[in-house]
């Protein structure tokens, strides 16, 4: 049962697209679980066209209160004076910008649902609207806690540092420094991030994982008759998120190459997600093309549903070379369908993986990745497989995650970070 009954959370992310990735999973599974523990549950956004149907508002005039176990979602108008007298619509945007903000009628929407309720959770830093809603529950008496999702690692700092300093010093680190929490998902991400809010308070709760698709596996079967590259693959290596350039991708093709070895001459890579922006893949296919592995890295593009659960068990390894990372669910979600990983430590959940999860935590290099593929397809450890995936099934219980959840929106979290 939950530990307090009945709260009103509002939670906000400035899109709900799903192509935006795991943070948008995460949001959705977080407010339909809480939903489903009996809470009033609303999700505020600027783009709700990933969310459920049942969760939308039958009437654009008014916000109803949801049904028991859904969650709601409201929509709040963005506007970017900038794309307006360009004469571009907002839908097209892409990426936060200094421009975009909310409008005088979205604030006073959120106004109506926040004066009230019992906390207001945002989701990233960066977004001018996330720093207004901040200040406008701070102006109404609301309790509000920020998740930073992997923004403010030492990485994510690095890209467009000054910028981000900038925004901490002139309303970022108010802001954080006011919440009731600052939410980390692992205590490497809070290690990092800390020093960007010294006075505030830092909480880890990991993210909801909902383990049940992951007891009853479809098999390889069903990803083996989809792509018949499978087929004709001996060993494969899979890699599976948005094709981005933090991700690594250009290392993991690059250790394919330096693999060499008559035993390694079958390996080919399987790449599945979409191209953030369209035309990343095709720099990674001229990459392949000019290592000689045309033939041996495949794009599948967008894998969803029992399709990705058949992927990750056909693949005898997954790969992801990746600058930074928080929770990364598809590591989780990999080793749920007993297949191994390899990674680095820009994964904020490193320790986590690598202690209980045997995954394989090496330096963002071909030479390292490569060294890590050759052993691991070398030396198959089933039983090791089977182990860390009872490790997940077991021990990731979405009813204890959100048990944390609502003592840290209530000011009593479980388990208080170390100072």
């Amino acid at each position: 049962m939950p530990a307090t009954l009945g709260i009103r959370i509002i939670h906000y992310i400035k899109w709900l697209r799903l192509r935006d990735g795991g943070t948008v999973k995460s949001v959705l599974e977080l407010c339909a679980g809480l939903a489903r523990r009996g809470h009033e549950v609303y999700a505020l956004s600027t783009d709700e066209s990933g969310v459920p149907p049942a969760w939308r508002e039958p009437s654009r005039d008014a916000v109803t209160p949801p049904e028991p176990g859904e969650a709601r979602s409201v929509l709040l108008r963005l506007r970017d004076p900038l794309m307006e007298l360009r004469g571009r619509s907002l839908d097209l945007a892409t990426r936060d910008t200094l421009t975009q903000y909310l409008g005088r009628d979205a604030l006073a929407r959120a106004a109506a649902l926040l004066r009230g309720a019992d906390c207001l959770h945002i989701h990233g830093v960066w977004a001018n609207s996330n720093h207004q809603l901040a200040r406008l529950a701070r102006r109404l008496g609301t309790p509000y806690v920020f998740s930073s999702h992997g923004m403010l690692d030492d990485w994510s700092m690095s890209q467009g540092g000054f910028k981000k300093r900038l925004h901490l010093a002139l309303v970022g680190r108010r802001n954080l420094e006011g919440a009731r929490a600052v939410h980390c998902t692992a205590l490497a991400e809070l290690e990092q991030a800390r020093k960007h809010f010294p006075r505030g308070r830092g909480v880890v709760v990991p993210l909801l994982f909902d383990a049940a698709p992951y007891r009853d596996l479809p098999g390889p079967g069903p990803a083996l008759e989809a792509y018949p590259a499978l087929r004709d693959a001996p060993k494969r290596l899979l890699f599976l998120s948005r094709i981005n350039h933090k991700k690594g991708l250009e290392v993991a093709i690059r250790a394919l190459h330096a693999l060499g070895g008559q035993e390694h001459a079958g390996t080919h890579l399987f790449i599945a997600g979409p191209s953030d922006p369209p035309e990343y893949a095709a720099t990674l296919e001229r990459l392949a093309h000019d290592l000689g592995l045309g033939a041996r890295v495949h794009f599948l593009g967008m894998v969803t549903g029992r399709e990705k659960l058949s992927l990750y068990q056909a693949a005898d390894l997954f790969v992801l070379p990746t600058s930074q990372e928080n929770f990364c669910f598809v590591l989780f979600e990999a080793i749920a369908c007993g297949t191994p990983v390899v990674t680095t430590r820009g994964v904020d959940t490193w320790r986590e993986l690598a202690e209980h999860c045997g995954a394989a935590v090496v330096d963002p290099t071909p030479r390292a990745f490569a060294d890590a593929i050759s052993r691991a397809l070398s030396t198959p450890d089933p039983a090791a497989r089977e182990r860390a995936r009872t490790h997940v099934l077991e021990t990731m219980s979405p009813e204890a995650t959100l048990s944390r959840f609502e003592a840290m929106y209530a000011g009593t979290p479980t388990e208080p970070a170390p100072g």
